[in-house]
């Protein structure tokens, strides 16, 4: 009579209550602890935790050829111990494969990681050709990697000097400025080039740009003569002089100074200038008006168009006056006296004539003649 054995068995995915020592039982449902899982009692018996010893659980992820890798699968090699691909990596953790030394030694490891982020796949194709002393993997922008020789040494060069080589990783490259020109500062991997506090400059200075700000309460300059208008050499329209700000009145910004008027070429001072100065000078501004100059005046000739000479003292001769501040009425200019002239009153009630007398070389009035001869 044939007998039948069974076992004890679950359609759901627990365990029975009590499971003797050595004891099987299968679970038919899906998931959990024991789903599709054959176990055994363990060795205390009762309700301690069965010992998994197969099931459809596992065989399913046996239903692939050997060395390829197939989703919920077991991995498989091959006779050669080869998969086709290996993909590393969960939804919490980067990707990573971690080589351990020997367990002799310990258990330090080497442990190659990709980014916790990517903005794409990436793929590195090793190269093809054996590995040379001292040469470096270098990539071509597309993830083909080839074996590059390393440069054991970096020349250096400058605009003066000899060129001179470095030895990278033993020799150190200074960066270094000159003093009162040029300084550097090196922290964090980086070197900073700038200007110190002062700085001298030995040789010329060419700036260019349409404006040059010196922020400065003193201006020095050794050259006995400043030239300006530099580019004015092919034509006569912009003035050149120099002008500076003021504000007499606390609410209007107002310029003054001196400039040659390209216009007519002639010298002027001006004030109260209300819009700052550019090329031209704006004689026409609201503001415009004639400086006053303080000084003692020298030259060969003076021409004085229109208007009046005041405040100062009556002329002698030699400047081109009189000497006097007034004259009596009717009176005339002589010279008695080398480079002296007076005023001669012709005053009182006879007509005369003015006479000149050789002997004692003098101007008078007179109204007596004597009857001599005059040619």
């Amino acid at each position: 009579m044939a007998q039948t054995i069974k076992i004890k068995r679950s359609t759901g995915n627990g365990k029975p209550t009590d499971v003797a020592q050595g004891e099987l039982f299968y679970a038919y449902g899906s998931g959990g602890t024991h789903g599709k899982k054959l176990a055994i009692g363990h060795l205390n018996g009762g309700g301690n935790t069965p010992e998994l010893v197969g099931g459809s659980f596992f065989t399913n992820m046996l239903d692939h050829t050997a060395g390829t890798l197939t989703a919920d699968s077991a991995i498989l090699v091959d006779s050669n111990l080869k998969l086709n691909a290996l993909n590393l990596g969960n939804s919490n953790t980067a990707g990573a494969v971690t080589f351990f030394e020997a367990a002799g030694n310990g258990t330090n490891s080497i442990k190659l990681q990709v980014p916790t982020s990517l903005a794409g796949d990436i793929t590195y194709t090793l190269p093809g050709t054996g590995i040379v002393n001292g040469h470096v993997l270098k990539t071509d922008g597309s993830g083909n990697l080839s074996w590059i020789g390393q440069s054991g040494t970096l020349t250096v060069g400058a605009d003066s000097g000899t060129a001179d080589a470095v030895t990278v990783g033993t020799d150190t490259l200074t960066f270094e400025g000159t003093a009162n020109e040029i300084e550097t500062v090196v922290s964090d991997n980086k070197i900073t080039f700038g200007l110190p506090t002062n700085v001298t400059i030995s040789g010329n200075l060419t700036v260019s740009g349409s404006t040059t700000t010196v922020s400065s309460t003193t201006l020095a300059v050794a050259d006995p003569l400043i030239s300006l208008a530099t580019n004015n050499d092919s034509s006569d329209v912009v003035d050149m002089g120099f002008y500076g700000l003021y504000d007499d009145s606390g609410s209007q910004n107002e310029y003054a100074g001196l400039f040659r008027d390209a216009t007519d070429q002639k010298w002027r001072l001006f004030k109260d200038l209300r819009t700052a100065p550019t090329a031209v000078i704006d004689i026409t501004d609201s503001g415009y008006a004639v400086a006053t100059l303080v000084a003692n005046l020298e030259s060969a000739a003076v021409a004085i168009t229109g208007g009046t000479i005041t405040g100062i003292t009556d002329l002698a001769v030699a400047d081109g006056g009189t000497g006097l501040g007034a004259a009596p009425k009717g009176s005339v200019l002589v010279a008695n006296t080398a480079n002296t002239l007076s005023a001669l009153d012709g005053g009182g009630s006879t007509d005369k004539v003015l006479l000149y007398t050789s002997s004692t070389d003098t101007v008078s009035w007179t109204n007596a003649l004597d009857g001599g001869t005059y040619t």
